[in-house]
């Protein structure tokens, strides 16, 4: 990988492949990196400029102060990435995580956005905006599968100090939460490989305090929206972003879970391509 240093002097590490409009991939997280999502992009790279990148603390890019871990600053460094490479202007496309720094990159570089691709992301992580939406997609029986695996987590792991195991405790609650079609589970654990990242520990907890839903009416650029039906979460994200936003295609797809590029991957591959377009682009 390469690598440039911001302006408070954190090193990030960042990956080009392909060639075309340029396309920056904000990943997911907070306990992965870019890497998972590089094959599942590649069919792309004939048509576009792929600038993959792990986030400050993450992944090949340095630790930095805790106190910088914030999607803004998250969102600062892709502007200083898109700068560095020469671009005048991107498309950014998120997964999960992500979506909170492409959002922030739309409402603090408008210029250097052309447009969002957001697949399986929210604005929102506060329980005031989500908990109950998401409560209402899961159904019934994923609610009791739910509620079980939270009293096992609260019963035998909350009381325990950090470890892989109590994280990954943690996740299989999520996991009820955005279980998509049993064939492709193998393939999505795959993904969700755990990163020993720095910044892990704070974005969990900021994801969670994170609210943009009031500031979508700000964001000028278009925006497409791919979601699974079965991810709960990322319905009620997705409505959210559908009622928000001004210029907005929201794309539902039945019984897939949190990773649409897994279970329906040329479906999503040939969204994204038509929303990337070929259209001209130029470097500063």
């Amino acid at each position: 990988m390469e690598s440039f240093r911001t302006t408070d002097g954190v090193t990030i590490a960042y990956e080009v492949r392909g060639r075309g409009v340029p396309l920056v991939v904000c990943h997911g997280g907070p306990s992965t990196t870019h890497e998972y999502l590089v094959g599942d992009l590649a069919d792309l790279e004939t048509q576009a400029t792929l600038i993959f990148l792990d986030y400050r603390g993450s992944g090949s890019s340095s630790a930095a102060p805790p106190e910088t871990y914030t999607f803004e600053r998250l969102a600062d460094d892709v502007d200083e990435l898109r700068r560095h490479l020469g671009f005048e202007s991107v498309v950014v496309l998120a997964h999960s995580m992500g979506g909170f720094v492409a959002i922030q990159y739309a409402l603090r570089h408008a210029e250097g956005c052309r447009k969002l691709v957001l697949i399986s992301c929210s604005p929102a992580g506060t329980a005031s905006r989500t908990a109950l939406p998401t409560l209402r997609a899961l159904g019934p029986r994923r609610l009791v599968t739910l509620v079980s695996r939270a009293a096992v987590y609260l019963a035998w792991w909350s009381w325990r100090g950090p470890s892989d195991a109590k994280t990954l405790a943690r996740f299989s609650i999520m996991g009820v939460m955005q279980q998509g079609q049993p064939v492709f589970r193998a393939a999505v654990a795959e993904r969700e490989q755990l990163a020993d990242n720095d910044n892990a520990p704070t974005l969990e907890r900021v994801a969670f305090q994170t609210d943009l839903c009031d500031d979508l009416g700000r964001i000028a650029c278009p925006v497409l929206v791919i979601y699974g039906t079965n991810d709960a979460p990322f319905s009620a994200g997705a409505a959210l972003l559908r009622s928000r936003l001004h210029d907005v295609e929201t794309v539902a797809l039945g019984g897939v879970g949190h990773h649409p590029l897994v279970e329906e991957h040329e479906r999503v591959t040939r969204l994204i391509t038509d929303a990337v377009g070929a259209e001209t682009y130029r470097r500063d």
